[in-house]
């Protein structure tokens, strides 16, 4: 009872206070290609990413915004630069501050949202969910990648790891020390 659900404005600025007091939850989905941050890291900006997000008090009357955002990316991988698919589904769970105090005091399980003029962008604080859930460094899943001129993934798998090598950096100058001693 109490509850409302509509259509995210994320073209607008929303009043998380407001939405909260009339426990607001927004559904819904946007273009990937309207989030300019997030877009210019993609390889393609098409595509959608769906959300959820739910305006409420909790148990210890907190104003929290709960929820998730979920997106597939196509982000350049790092080994071939071609593309690959990266999916995010990340979980918003957030408490809505005043300031740095009510941050620091916050439970461990919520990330603050400094509200500042009673107004936020919905469709900045799904980007930078989003934002938050692309690797440092992308990549395809090995064995999948066409990274070092292999032509299968197969290739890929068979070619050794510089980690895994066991060559002795230090054993050519051993074979001088043993080779000038004599």
């Amino acid at each position: 009872t109490g509850v409302q659900t509509c259509a995210l404005p994320i073209s607008e600025l929303l009043d998380p206070i407001r939405a909260v007091g009339s426990r607001s939850v927004y559904r819904g989905s946007m273009l990937l290609a309207g989030l300019p941050r997030l877009r210019e890291i993609l390889v393609d900006a098409g595509g959608e990413a769906h959300y959820e997000l739910t305006f409420r008090r909790d148990e210890g009357g907190y104003a929290v915004v709960i929820g998730r955002v979920r997106a597939t990316l196509v982000l350049e991988c790092q080994r071939c630069l071609g593309p690959t698919h990266h999916p995010v589904d990340a979980a918003v769970s957030l408490a809505l501050v005043g300031g740095y105090d009510e941050a620091r005091a916050l439970p461990d399980c919520y990330e603050p949202l400094l509200v500042e003029e009673g107004l936020m962008s919905a469709r900045g604080l799904l980007e930078d969910e989003l934002l938050l859930g692309i690797p440092q460094i992308p990549m395809h899943p090995r064995g999948k990648c066409e990274a070092l001129g292999a032509v299968t993934g197969d290739a890929v798998a068979e070619q050794p790891d510089a980690a895994t090598e066991t060559t002795n950096p230090f054993s050519v100058l051993a074979d001088w020390k043993r080779n000038n001693n004599t």
